[in-house]
């Protein structure tokens, strides 16, 4: 039988604790900081962490870049930060993406791994990007009437600025990335 960890709270707001197995010692000091309200410090410790680790982006833009607009209209890092929040691991690939029916070029990531992949394309407009995705049959994200043979079933995914190809078999994986990037514009971290 499982037995259950109970944590008292006194062990949370940083009073005296007995903790009885190492598993809740563990617990406990995990826990520590958010019942104390330095989650945000964490937070910001934990993207600094991750962002200067080799290949969690491929070395291009990272969370932890000064210059990084994480508000209004899309920017590379913010989809990286969105993705990273959102619990995805991606890695990007140093060549750009292209595709004749649409007039940037896109950076790819692998999602967990090559078989996954997720193509984003950032318009300096949401009129721009609306140029190029409404002329696509969305069924098939190919130009109306023509059909892109796509290495995987595609879903399209856009939001203002940025337009979105998922290309994977794994629905679980393509509901996440769908949901991390049409949930809205990125905000500033503390709203």
């Amino acid at each position: 039988m499982r037995e259950i960890l109970r944590i008292p709270m006194s062990c949370l707001r940083g009073g005296t604790c007995r903790a009885r197995s190492p598993v809740a010692i563990v617990l406990v000091l995990a826990l520590a900081p958010l019942a104390c309200g330095r989650a945000s410090n964490d937070a910001a410790m934990t993207e600094s962490a991750v962002a200067s680790s080799p290949g969690a982006t491929g070395g291009s833009a990272t969370v932890a870049d000064e210059g990084c607009r994480k508000e209004g209209d899309w920017s590379p890092c913010a989809v990286e930060d969105r993705l990273m929040r959102a619990g995805v691991v991606v890695e990007r690939q140093p060549e750009p993406v292209t595709h004749p029916f649409l007039s940037v070029p896109g950076v790819l990531y692998h999602v967990g791994s090559a078989d996954h992949q997720l193509q984003v394309f950032l318009y300096p407009s949401a009129a721009a990007r609306a140029r190029d995705t409404d002329a696509l049959d969305s069924a098939t994200v190919s130009p109306k009437g023509t059909r892109v043979p796509w290495p995987e079933p595609p879903t399209l995914v856009t939001s203002n600025n940025l337009a979105a190809v998922i290309l994977s078999l794994n629905d679980r994986t393509v509901e996440r990335l769908a949901f991390a990037l049409g949930a809205g514009l990125p905000q500033p971290v503390g709203r």
